[in-house]
């Protein structure tokens, strides 16, 4: 049964606070296009007659996905391709207004009046070798994800939300009993656990994307590893896939909204060295990036050929322990490393004051209810952490003699790993290295990994400890906290906590926001102030430089640079 009143309560837990899109991790260093940038107003009419006869764009990213496969995917580079090649049910785009959920294949759609039935009729859509889009390719999707011999990154973000998800990924339950169904070629009904606050929000991530069975087969674990092993129902079809060099889409003419298309060919380059990308936007070789050094942003503004943006993002910069480590199994020693280091000094130093020093984990750009959960909360864990830890050696002699160890700190020799091989990377370590050595008086290592090695190695959890970057996949704090629920198995650090588990599972199972905010802040207490988990670092925020003749790019909040309504004017 339809219930707008629902729908409407519903939607005001997601679009009314400003949805979002795109978790994914990505190396800490990362200032690649990515990171956002606000040029969205429409085209008028005097701009569409302007419009340039030769219609392109080239933006950038700073590493190339491990693979575009939407099940097995988990960066924030492979988002980057798939936002422009593949339509879920829905698109997260952005307005003046900030961003929001638009129809995507899915033209309509309604849910029922306990909301645990949510029922998306689908519109005429074709894939890019003219079969058509059908309700079985999103049964097929979703049901890949969760099959445990796909082994997805992320299935953890649908499996307490769908009905019998969770026992399917786990292999103690069957396909046909999970909680998706194509009622006809039109239709494609989702059945959940409980009504979920933000499961509109889901319906645009990769996860829940259509996948065609026969080319899946057909190239096996090949798929998702080139551009020829790809189909598109999108606005642009993957022509090349050169890789560590560059992708290119051309314009899908069988797109269902491919009016909506102005640009006729895009390009994305792959640019590990930071100077080498800022050399490209300098030259006019790319038409907008992500900036970061001071002596860089001083010259495109003296250029005066840019519109810039800085907002704060959803993403945070942050270090993981590995707790089955001989140190960091105690709790001490990771709190020393956290008091060991200084925020304000990161953010002067390594960004050079553009970002924000995280004292939390949830970001200020996330909300809950319609208001910013950081400012709801009136609390840093981390701040209160520091002010606890008078001394932070010493709290790591104290862990050092718990374990029964040598308590001279000089006799810890522990391994940092870091992604990236290229000089910007190698700042980023040897600052961190310096400080720790410098106030704990230990002996800190580091191994350099480009990223494919690097996550392959964290998900495999053999590493010591790590640095990385989160960005948040919907506008929710369940976007930053459940990665950590052991069932998530996102970041394998060999943390278990049960009350912490039992708060995630909790906080999925209601829409009550102001008991979901209780939980939330007690699930963050737990994370950073009690067991010490992870160190926040630093809060993100978009830093851009966008050529004037760039029109309509589109950088959401909660997802990646979206050219698909863009056009040039005047380049």
């Amino acid at each position: 049964m339809k219930s707008k009143k629902m729908i409407a309560a519903l939607m005001a837990l997601t679009v009314g606070t400003g949805t979002v899109l795109t978790a994914c991790g990505d190396k800490a260093t990362n200032n690649a296009a990515n990171n956002g940038n606000d040029n969205t107003s429409k085209a008028t009419e005097e701009e569409n007659n302007g419009m340039d006869k030769e219609q392109y764009m080239n933006i950038l990213m700073d590493s190339e996905p491990k693979t575009i496969d939407p099940s097995r995917s988990s960066d924030l580079y492979a988002n980057q391709v798939l936002t422009h090649i593949i339509d879920g049910l829905t698109r997260i785009e952005q307005d003046e207004n900030g961003d929001k959920i638009v129809p995507g294949i899915a033209e309509s759609w309604e849910v029922s009046e306990d909301g645990l039935v949510w029922t998306f009729k689908l519109r005429d859509a074709k894939w890019s070798d003219g079969v058509p889009v059908t309700a079985q390719d999103f049964e097929y999707g979703a049901k890949r994800t969760l099959d445990p011999e796909t082994g997805s990154n992320y299935a953890w973000l649908i499996t307490p939300v769908i009905k019998n998800a969770a026992a399917f990924n786990s292999g103690e339950g069957t396909a046909d009993e999970v909680g998706v169904k194509a009622l006809d070629e039109k239709t494609i009904q989702y059945t959940l656990e409980s009504p979920v606050a933000y499961f509109l929000d889901l319906s645009y991530f990769r996860v829940l994307y259509p996948q065609r069975q026969d080319i899946v087969e057909k190239y096996g674990d090949g798929f998702g590893s080139e551009a020829e092993h790809m189909l598109s129902n999108g606005a642009f079809t993957l022509d090349q896939w050169i890789h560590d060099s560059e992708v290119t889409m051309k314009k899908n003419p069988d797109y269902w909204n491919a009016d909506a298309v102005k640009l006729d060919n895009v390009t994305i380059k792959i640019i590990k060295d930071e100077s080498a990308r800022m050399n490209t936007l300098f030259t006019g070789e790319v038409d907008l990036a992500g900036v970061s050094k001071a002596e860089w942003m001083n010259k495109f503004n003296e250029m005066g050929e840019f519109n810039y943006s800085s907002v704060a993002k959803p993403s945070a910069v942050y270090e993981v322990f590995n707790q089955k480590n001989k140190y960091f199994q105690n709790d001490k020693i990771r709190k020393a490393f956290i008091t060991a280091i200084d925020r304000e000094a990161i953010n002067e130093t390594l960004y050079r004051g553009i970002y924000m020093p995280a004292y939390a984990w949830i970001p200020y750009a996330v909300q809950i209810g319609g208001e910013e959960f950081r400012d709801k909360a009136d609390n840093l864990p981390i701040k209160k952490l520091i002010d606890e830890t008078e001394d932070p050696k010493a709290l790591l002699i104290e862990g050092l003699k718990e374990l029964g160890l040598s308590e001279d700190p000089a006799d810890v020799t522990i391994t940092m790993l870091q992604s990236g091989t290229n000089s910007r990377s190698r700042e980023f370590a040897e600052f961190e290295q310096q400080k720790l050595q410098e106030v704990l008086g230990i002996n800190v290592k580091i191994d350099y990994y480009e990223w494919a090695v690097f996550s392959d190695l964290i998900h495999k959890g053999e590493y010591d400890f790590a640095s990385q970057a989160w960005n948040g996949d919907y506008n929710d704090p369940m976007t930053f906290l459940e990665m950590f629920a052991s069932t998530a198995n996102v970041v394998p650090s060999g943390w278990v906590n049960e009350e912490y588990d039992n708060l995630i599972k909790e906080s999925t199972m209601t829409i009550d926001q102001e008991k979901r905010f209780e939980m939330f802040k007690r699930a963050e207490e737990i994370l950073l102030y009690e067991d010490a988990v992870i160190s926040p670092w630093i809060f993100r925020k978009t830093s851009t430089y966008t050529r004037n003749y760039a029109k309509g790019v589109m950088s959401p909040l909660f997802g990646t640079i979206d050219v698909t309504k863009a056009y040039t004017v005047g380049r």
